[in-house]
């Protein structure tokens, strides 16, 4: 159920993004609005895993998500928390989403109306608890598109979240795969991610905006003078080798998933590397990834298939 809220369908990553430092502001983006909802209370503009079960029928509050003066800025920051429920006998996570109607089985769950290309989502957090190393607390957010018959991914971005003592900024960039405008916005924080979450994890939220703007930047050229192979490459094992100086397959890279995570995270290799570069991903699950390049030129992007 957990994993369905925060499942993000990205296949491709086709755009690099240039950024500013111009923050947009959400709906209730500081978390000061706060309003009750059946038992408890809920911010405004936002759904927690109590307003999920409602609207999947089960109207028995777990509690997981709730108002704190423990904040970063204003007067009220989010909590989410691991909690044991004896009616479910299970351990849920807190959820914190931005929009409502989100279901159990929603594919992009809650969002609002939105029409912008931002570069980023940018939050402070806490992050608590004796098992909080391991829980996998993270962020999602996805932009979308519905073209009539289906919603379609615009971008979207994630990654875990470490322990902090202290409220500590975290920018998550997002990755497009289109062009297109999109017309909803869907943001998702998650204490725990695990199948069985440990009660005593807690994640505080506060002050989320948006940041910079999206813009193509890739160069078809500049792409095609990278060549990676295998690819597919059955056992993950890829090899990066270019036409232009050997500089620039001795760039700092990334790889992410399909969720928009970064997997991989490499700096720029010793100037008296070889001209070869290898990207290990041996080890990985099937399926689709994204190389990111950052040659001195440009960025290079590359998809990546584990069949």
């Amino acid at each position: 159920m957990k994993k369905t809220l925060v499942r993000l369908c990205l296949t491709a990553l086709t755009t690099a993004v240039s950024l500013s430092a111009t923050a947009q502001t959400l709906p209730n983006g500081t978390l000061e609005t706060w309003q009750t909802r059946g038992t408890a209370l809920a911010p405004t503009s936002w759904f927690t895993f109590d307003d999920v079960l409602a609207n999947s029928g089960f109207p028995f509050p777990v509690s997981t998500t709730s108002q704190t003066i423990d904040k970063h800025g204003g007067t009220y920051a989010a909590l989410l928390e691991n909690k044991s429920n004896p009616i479910f006998g299970f351990t849920f996570p807190g959820i914190l989403g931005l929009g409502a109607g989100a279901t159990i089985d929603s594919e992009f769950p809650g969002g609002i109306p939105f029409t912008g290309r931002p570069a980023n989502m940018q939050f402070y957090y806490k992050l608590t608890g004796a098992a909080a190393a391991t829980e996998m607390a993270g962020a999602q957010i996805i932009l979308t598109k519905w073209n009539g018959t289906e919603t379609t991914v615009i971008a979207a971005g994630a990654d875990e979240l470490a322990p902090a003592s202290t409220y500590t900024l975290r920018t998550i960039p997002l990755q497009y795969a289109s062009s297109a405008t999109p017309d909803s916005i869907r943001i998702v924080f998650i204490s725990s991610t695990n199948d069985a979450p440990t009660v005593g994890t807690s994640l505080y939220i506060d002050d989320v905006v948006l940041s910079g703007t999206a813009t193509p930047t890739l160069d078809a050229a500049r792409n095609a003078a990278v060549t990676v192979y295998p690819n597919p490459s059955a056992d993950g094992l890829f090899m990066l080798s270019t036409s232009r100086e050997a500089n620039w397959v001795r760039a700092a890279y990334t790889v992410a998933d399909m969720t928009g995570r970064i997997i991989v995270r490499q700096p720029a290799a010793p100037a008296n590397a070889s001209g070869l570069r290898t990207v290990d991903l041996r080890g990985q699950r099937a399926g689709v990834y994204t190389l990111r390049l950052d040659t001195p030129d440009g960025p290079v992007i590359h998809k990546l298939l584990i069949p």
